[in-house]
């Protein structure tokens, strides 16, 4: 029950969590390098999907990466995992949406259920 509560808890923060704008410190970089998947409230993160990953740049997919790190692993959610790294990160995206299947999975629910078990594997 505690769990459900928790997930319920961290999706409404990814949707709700993005509502600055890029100036804000959102999805943009210093290079301006666009995150792979479509901005819902300035962030990537509720909507980016395993077809947006397939084939995107490495520099697209860091940034991608940054940004559902920020909403999955933000402070105000009483939810606390630890974040991926990006090479962690990369190889759970890159492992996961090789599947043709999985073009419709949403990339930070694979980040948050890796990062809730980031402390076992380690």
């Amino acid at each position: 029950m505690r769990k459900a509560a928790a997930l319920g808890m961290l999706l409404g923060a990814l949707v709700l969590g993005g509502c600055g704008d890029e100036a804000d410190g959102g999805a943009s970089t210093e290079r301006d390098v666009k995150p792979l998947g479509e901005l819902l409230a300035g962030s990537v993160a509720p909507l980016a999907q395993c077809k947006d990953w397939v084939g995107g740049p490495r520099d697209r997919k860091l940034v991608t990466i940054d940004d559902i790190r920020s909403q999955v692993n933000r402070r105000d959610t009483g939810v606390t995992s630890p974040p991926l790294s990006d090479e962690e990160a990369l190889q759970l995206f890159d492992r996961a949406c090789a599947n043709r299947y999985a073009r419709s999975f949403r990339l930070y629910v694979l980040y948050a259920r890796a990062a809730g078990y980031a402390p076992l594997t380690r």
